[in-house]
């Protein structure tokens, strides 16, 4: 599992960890652990084909490009990649000084 790391503080929900795990299938899944505004860290299960939407939407090499991200971010990630949009990069929204 990736390291754990603290939220920004700033009140929105943050990926703490990322692993890849097995389904009770046999088949990978990719397991999210987010922490939400009110402190609390709960598991999000994608499988395998929402996991790859996942690291191609935000452009991760791996699962550990996944930590410390936004939540909101990781979503747009996910719908986003199918559509060739979705780039949920760490500099998401923030303008060019």
């Amino acid at each position: 599992m990736s390291p754990v790391v603290p939220d920004g503080g700033d009140g929105e929900a943050v990926v703490v960890a990322a692993e890849v795990s097995a389904g009770h299938d046999g088949e990978a899944e990719l397991t999210l652990s987010v922490r939400f505004e009110n402190g609390v860290v709960a598991p999000v299960v994608l499988d395998a084909e929402a996991g790859f939407d996942v690291l191609a939407g935000c452009r991760a090499a791996g699962v550990g490009d996944l930590v410390g991200r936004p939540w909101r971010q990781v979503l747009k990630g996910l719908y986003g990649a199918g559509a060739g949009g979705g780039d949920c990069s760490p500099n998401l929204g923030e303008k060019d000084a």
